[in-house]
């Protein structure tokens, strides 16, 4: 049986053309056992379980392994599983047997690794790349999710050849369209979600007191806008059941929950509501045409 470190190395393998060197964009080979090497001679090392490290230099970001590990619990609960089954609807309507999917900003690949899996049961070919730049993410993804290539990346500077891209997936996550815009193929294209005003309402009015109870995304999707072109726009809302169990968990993994003060979060961990309000856009955009 081979382990989780080779077989994400034979994942990286089968999707080496995808790769770039992040220092010059030169094409990736593979130094037996464990290094990538452009041909300008940067070098990259498979790191355990078996994941690349993509960065020009080092980055610390404020997301530690607690906050992944309450984030997967969250997602496998099934919290986001009306949102991820229709984005898994989109992906399959396009009838292609072939995908290239990249998960920008996958965090500790719980999305990423549920639709690929779900793509492959209906038949379709998938080369997957998960990229974010928080390292302990992508360690997380490399260890429960082996077979799909893992790498810790900067979204300004994605370590993928241009045009390669069928399908992008930006969920919740800080975006960078002129590099969404060199990566996808002609006729690749981003789906991004991002919060609608109603999204965890209920949270959002205990922390608030009614303040800041809604949430706009206009100058989200304005900035979309001007970068790529939209083709469609599609909301989803359902109220998601959350376990008493699970919601310090929830309050871990989201941002929300970073800013309260320590008697509300008691409180709010002793008594949590029922359920929340999942409220998100899906933005279907391609790339603007050529003027």
């Amino acid at each position: 049986m081979l382990s989780k470190m080779e077989i994400n190395k034979r994942a990286m393998k089968e999707s080496m053309a995808l790769l770039s060197c992040p220092i010059c964009g030169g094409e990736f080979v593979l130094r037996e056992p464990l290094s990538f090497v452009c041909p300008e001679r940067h070098g990259f090392d498979i790191a355990k379980p078996g994941y690349l490290h993509l960065l020009k230099q080092a980055h610390k970001t404020k997301y530690d392994q607690a906050l992944f590990e309450s984030r997967k619990k969250v997602i496998v609960s099934g919290f986001f599983e009306k949102l991820i089954e229709r984005m898994i609807t989109i992906i399959t309507d396009t009838k292609k047997t072939e995908v290239v999917l990249y998960d920008a900003g996958c965090g500790e690949g719980s999305h990423l690794a549920r639709i690929v899996k779900e793509l492959q049961t209906k038949g379709q070919s998938v080369q997957a790349v998960g990229l974010d730049i928080a390292k302990e993410g992508v360690k997380q993804a490399a260890r429960d999710y082996p077979g799909i290539v893992w790498t810790v990346a900067d979204l300004a500077n994605c370590p993928n050849q241009s045009e390669t891209a069928d399908v992008i997936l930006n969920i919740l996550s800080p975006s960078n369209y002129e590099e969404f815009t060199r990566l996808l193929k002609t006729d690749g294209y981003l789906l991004k979600v991002v919060p609608e005003e109603n999204y965890l309402r209920e949270l959002r009015e205990f922390i608030y007191m009614d303040e800041k109870s809604s949430y706009s995304n206009d100058s989200v999707t304005s900035r979309l806008a001007e970068k790529l072109t939209v083709e469609h726009m599609e909301r989803v809302t359902y109220k998601a059941p959350i376990a008493k169990e699970l919601f310090a968990d929830f309050l871990e993994m989201t941002p929300l929950g970073w800013h309260i003060d320590a008697e509300k979060k008691r409180e709010l961990v002793a008594n949590p509501p029922q359920e929340l309000t999942v409220d998100l856009q899906i933005i279907i955009a391609k790339r603007a045409p050529l003027l």
